[in-house]
């Protein structure tokens, strides 16, 4: 089974047995005499004129408490067939389709069997009966309700609870087993008692089902881009969010691992980011039916970061998915209007079924390390390479050999003095692994115990989830405690009610991260840089400092940070549906969404800033809470080949944050961490706080039509209010319209469907908002610029943001053209999709005049345009009675660029008005200049510096100034000037990645399972890794004491006149590096490999129906030509700026062993 095929996933499927095994079992407990009076008084309306078989047996059980089984290889349920009976029983509605079909008919209590022949009348008396006994069977475990028919009579029985059957038949018979939704078998009884089969799933049996906004659709009548990710196949177990499992399962997705830390946060980004970073590109993410907001990071008021985490999808369960949505085009999206211009994700938590309780318990073991770790110079080679810095240094000052020509044994020069020897460079008296000494091997472990159950009636679920990660940094990790509960009750029937609750608690043991350098580095930064000829600790037993750099912290010192996170939420709803009159549904629905957060930090005296603070103390927590009011009427129905489905809904959102934090210092003790502000003798304190409230109302509506079951017709309307803005700017309106075609329901066609088996055209347009820019709309104050009057500080008020009254709503507009096809009944499933999207009243900075007192303000300014292409290719390779191999390729690109400027923009020489909305720029290099080389353009330009290009020079007016055309750009002559400045700027390209693969495999022998997952970026590109980046910052340090990449033995110098990397005073060049790190790069990830192997339950009677255990390796292996740590990490960070890309947290590889069982 595909992971990524949109079908209805297992969990569903398994859901639709139990309701109607359910059924079959309360009728089998039943007298015959009960179940014949039912046949006979039971009444039926069934009119169906030119219908198939099966569309008429769906109506009989749809009014019925009657189940139809059957072979699909002996009936055609395709048959046409027109039938019209009023207020008849079940007995003359089975005449009249046996007379138009010629089928025979046997009615067991309150099921029927259907057969193409009579049985014949001496099969089971003239030959000798035997017992046959065996077990049902699929992939995860027992079918309970299969059917076991001995073919061409009408003796069958169906399966119990456990899978297990019984039944006499001749030596000599056949038995076809089958059940709705996998393939039927058909076993020769020959001399055997036990027969154990082992059902196959049938993709093609049920009609496939996705989730859309405010319900579900079926496959084959969507006129959207939607793609799906079933969680059955895909490996969660291992992972602490589930975003860690996306990246390449759909289409248009693109997931970026920002962090690889314990509870690391990814990026979605659906279809590109073609909205403004102000308003950010964030979809919008529903979890059963809830949109939920991000609550943010707190910060500590600090320079030290804890880092990226995922705030979303943390406190979500993996274990607990049951399916994931991507809605991709606008008309799937519109529905959700003024949130939803980033695309919608949609996330659906596994719910009870009914049927006897059912215990599961999955639990993994993990060890993890680092995959690939920063190469650094050890103890010998720092200290050789700062010698030849210094003689580097020595030469250039005093002229000697390349830099002016004198011999160094000149008498007249000062002595050369070399800071280390030859014996401290053989034997150094300390070689610290600074990287060593503040990792470790991880350690992770997760235990999920679930209880699902019920009737017809009461259908609930009980999960219960640890999980617990140690990472690779020391005092770095994370735990998470989840509790899930939800309950699906008929109070009768016409009205129906459940509840969903999640309540999370993820607690965060932070080291300090980020990019800041000197005094401000992180653990990592500063485990880099450090030393590595120091000791931990000096003689005294104080952490050892750099006496030529004492504002670098020791890395180890870092540990002795007290830094934690807490975050609980709550996300909790209620729902009512009332169905008054037929095909008609009701429904309300209530919840709430509660993130509180609270961050505690306490800086000992042991580390940099808790010295000069004497100890430094922070707490800071933050309450997000989200209210939801949805009401909805939904109304189907069919008349002749039209079948119209309507819906309508209001909603009201209310969203509620406050804040608190307070700091103090000057503490007489490190033992008091943060449990006492008051103990600090800070002469003032920090305290803050903050609150704010917002509310959204909306109305909406869909129309679904569809025609002789090919023509399709989908149009969405919605209206969003949203207090964020002033009063005339609050509403805005987003429709869409959609249309479908299956073409190869046409008659045309019907030669091409052996071979062509589904064909769809769909063609779409729709306009959906972003708002995510919070009250900018209004102006406000803040308390600060104080000032002393007389004897007393006084707190002065200063206006901290300046309002836009006319500020309102960033729209999109997107054409969309898709393609379905399905090849060889469904072995082979192509989607395509292009897309082309215009993004309006971008929500935006706008520069102010300087005599303001705030110099921006967010305004609507200027428009974007994205156009892409999208490939999703589902195949079953091989499936026989032993073997299953099926795949999953995606493949996505877009392209973001600017379509209409801010009238106030003011351009850079290199600027394009159409460009790329993110690039890098910079020079053209050259390679490196030589020894005895002049540049005229570079004056003062030294050896081992990089080139830079003179490539062009202004047009200039008559006055003097610059010639600029119709967008204000800078003109240039296209030669060049004899000089560098922004005319020889160009853009490298653009900083997003050109195209997005993922590739899934599941193999499937007998009881072993296989699933093999590769996703990747193409045409990235990258500033260069560390093992450049660091040297062109920081070699010229070697002169106070920081280390460097082993890379700076291809540093180009004086003695190595062959090195490609510049030299050691590449630092003190005007111009920069250019591009000359700059590459083109990919990378392809193995994600996950995992081997897993079902164990054989012998007996029926066992307290366990299912063992599975299996072994997973997370990130085994990545082929990529980047030199760098990682090339997803490293260059997937929120930062910019090129020289701070580097300083990710190192990727980790995991090795788990897991346990599935099934009570």
């Amino acid at each position: 089974m595909n992971n990524q095929r949109i079908v209805v996933s297992l969990n569903l499927k398994r859901t639709i047995k139990i309701m109607k095994l359910t059924v079959l079992m309360l009728a089998v407990c039943l007298s015959s005499v009960v179940a014949s009076t039912y046949a006979q008084t039971a009444t039926l309306n069934v009119s169906a004129k030119n219908e198939t078989l099966e569309k008429v047996l769906k109506q009989i059980e749809k009014q019925s408490e009657f189940l139809f089984f059957y072979n699909l290889e002996e009936i055609n349920k395709n048959e046409k067939i027109s039938i019209n009976e009023k207020n008849a029983n079940i007995q003359t509605v089975l005449d009249a389709i046996a007379a138009k079909t010629g089928l025979k008919y046997t009615i067991k209590d309150r099921h029927i069997v259907l057969t193409s022949e009579a049985a014949p009348a001496s099969t089971a008396t003239t030959q000798q009966n035997r017992k046959v006994t065996g077990t049902v069977s699929d992939a995860f475990g027992p079918v309970a309700g299969a059917n076991v028919i001995q073919k061409g009579t009408t003796n069958g029985t169906t399966t119990d609870m456990d899978g297990n059957f019984s039944i006499e038949v001749p030596a000599n018979a056949t038995l076809q087993i089958s059940f709705i939704g996998y393939i039927p078998q058909d076993i020769v009884v020959k001399n055997q008692n036990v027969i154990n089969v082992l059902l196959k799933e049938d993709t093609q049996a049920l009609e496939e089902v996705v989730v859309v906004g405010y319900g579900t659709m079926k496959k084959k009548d969507m006129t959207g881009a939607v793609a799906s990710v079933k969680m059955d196949d895909t490996p969660v177990a291992t992972v602490s969010t589930v975003s860690h499992a996306l990246a390449g399962k759909a289409a248009g997705l693109q997931v970026s691992t920002i962090s690889a830390q314990p509870g690391g946060q990814s990026t979605f980004r659906i279809r590109g980011a073609a909205s403004s970073d102000k308003a950010g590109n964030d979809p919008l993410i529903i979890i059963d039916g809830f949109p939920v907001n991000s609550p943010g990071s707190l910060d500590s008021g600090n320079q030290y970061s804890g880092g990226n985490k995922d705030n979303i999808l943390a406190s979500i369960n993996p274990n607990d998915i049951e399916s994931i949505e991507v809605l991709n085009d606008a008309s799937s999206t519109a529905i959700y209007g003024a949130r939803a211009g980033n695309g919608v994700i949609i996330v659906t938590t596994k719910r009870g079924k009914s049927g006897a309780a059912k215990v599961q318990y999955s639990g993994s073991a993990s060890v993890q390390q680092i995959a690939k770790s920063y190469e650094m110079l050890d103890a010998s080679g720092f200290m050789s390479a700062t010698n030849d810095y210094t003689r580097e240094q020595w030469m250039r000052t005093n002229g000697v050999g390349i830099y002016g020509g004198k011999e160094a044994t000149d008498p007249s020069l000062p002595a050369l003095t070399l800071p280390y020897t030859d014996a401290q460079i053989a034997n150094p008296a300390n070689n610290t692994n600074w990287f060593d000494e503040i990792s470790r091997l991880g350690f992770q472990t997760s235990h999920n115990l679930s209880i699902t159950g019920g009737n017809d009636n009461t259908k609930y679920l009980v999960s219960g989830n640890y999980f617990n990660q140690d990472g690779v940094i020391k005092n770095n990790g994370m735990t998470r405690y989840s509790l899930r509960a939800n309950l699906d009750q008929k109070l009768s029937k016409y009205v129906k009610m459940g509840i969903n609750l999640t309540a999370t608690r993820n607690e965060y043991d932070n080291v300090p991260l980020g990019s800041g350098q000197n005094e401000n580095a992180g653990i990592l930064v500063s485990a880099a840089q450090f030393n590595p000829a120091l000791p931990i600790r000096d003689e005294n037993g104080n952490y050892s400092m750099n006496s030529d750099a004492s504002f670098l912290p020791n890395p180890v010192s870092l540990l002795d940070i007290t830094d934690k996170t807490t975050q609980e939420r709550l996300l909790a709803n209620a729902f009512f549906e009332v169905r008054p009159i037929d095909g008609l549904l009701l429904k309300a629905n209530f919840g709430i969404d509660r993130n509180y957060q609270k961050l505690k930090q306490y800086l000992p005296t042991t580390t940099l800033y808790g010295q000069r603070e004497n100890g430094a103390a922070s707490i800071a927590q933050g309450d997000n809470s989200d209210y939801l009011m949805e009401l909805t009427a939904n109304y189907t129905k069919q008349v002749g080949d039209h079948n119209f489905n309507a819906l309508v809904g209001h909603s009201y959102q209310l969203f509620t944050y406050e804040m608190f934090s307070g700091k103090s210092n000057d503490f007489i003790t490190d033992g008091f961490l943060y449990n006492n502000l008051g103990a600090g003798n800070a002469k003032r304190p920090t305290v803050g706080s903050s609150a704010t409230k917002s509310r959204m109302a909306s109305f909406f509506g869909r129309l679904n039509y569809t025609f002789k079951d090919r023509y399709l017709l989908t149009a969405t309307l919605r209206a969003d209010g949203s207090s964020n803005f002033a009063s005339g700017e609050r509403w805005g309106f987003f429709p869409s319209v959609a249309a479908g075609w299956r073409f190869t329901e046409e008659e045309f066609l019907a030669p091409l469907r052996n071979v062509l088996s589904n064909g769809k055209l769909r063609l779409s347009y729709g306009e959906t908002g972003n708002s995510n820019v919070g009250d900018k709309a209004y102006s406000y104050y803040k308390v600060g610029n104080n000032n002393i009057f007389g004897n007393s500080m006084i707190n002065g008020v200063y206006l901290s943001q300046l309002g836009n009254n006319v500020l309102t709503w960033e729209t999109a507009r997107e054409w969309n053209v898709g393609l379905d096809l399905g090849f060889l009944d469904g072995r082979v499933n192509v989607t395509a999709e292009y897309y082309h999207k215009v993004v309006s009243d971008l929500l935006n900075e706008q520069t102010l005049l300087s005599y303001n007192e705030v110099n921006k303000i967010i305004a609507n300014v200027g428009k974007t345009q994205s156009q892409g292409f999208e490939l999703t290719i589902n195949t079953t390779n091989i499936r026989n009675k032993d073997f299953e191999w099926t795949s999953d390729l995606t493949f996505s690109l877009y392209r973001d660029k600017w379509k209409e400027r801010d009238p106030k923009w003011k351009p850079n020489a290199y600027d394009e008005y159409n460009g790329w909305m993110r690039y890098y720029s910079g020079y053209l290099s050259d390679g490196l200049v030589q020894v005895g080389e002049t540049i005229d353009h570079m004056p003062g330009a030294l050896p081992g510096q990089v080139k830079i290009k003179d490539i062009d020079g202004y047009v200039y007016e008559s006055d003097g100034s610059i010639k600029v055309d119709k967008h204000g750009i800078p003109m240039k002559t296209g030669k060049p000037d004899g000089k560098l400045d922004d005319a020889d700027k160009v853009i490298y390209g653009s900083a997003d990645p050109g195209y997005l693969f993922g590739f899934n495999n599941t193999l499937r022998w007998k009881n072993f399972d296989l699933n093999v997952y590769f996703y990747g970026q193409f045409d990235k590109l990258s500033a260069g890794s560390y093992k450049k980046q660091w040297l062109s910052n920081n070699v010229n340090d070697l002169r106070r004491g920081y280390n460097q990449p082993t890379s700076i033995s291809d540093l180009w110098s004086s003695s190595n006149p062959n090195g490609t990397l510049p030299g050691y005073f590449q630092t003190e060049s005007a111009y920069g590096v250019g591009d000359y790190y700059y590459e083109k790069t990919w990378f392809i990830r193995c994600r996950n490999i995992t081997l897993g192997y079902n164990i054989p339950i012998k007996t029926s009677k066992h307290i366990l129906s299912n063992v599975r255990v299996y072994f997973d390796v997370n990130n085994p292996f990545t082929i990529t030509p980047y030199t760098g740590l990682d090339p997803e990490t490293d260059i997937s960070s929120s930062e910019s700026a090129p020289s701070q890309l580097q300083w990710a947290y190192p990727n980790v590889r995991t090795y788990s062993f897991g346990l599935d069982i099934t009570f």
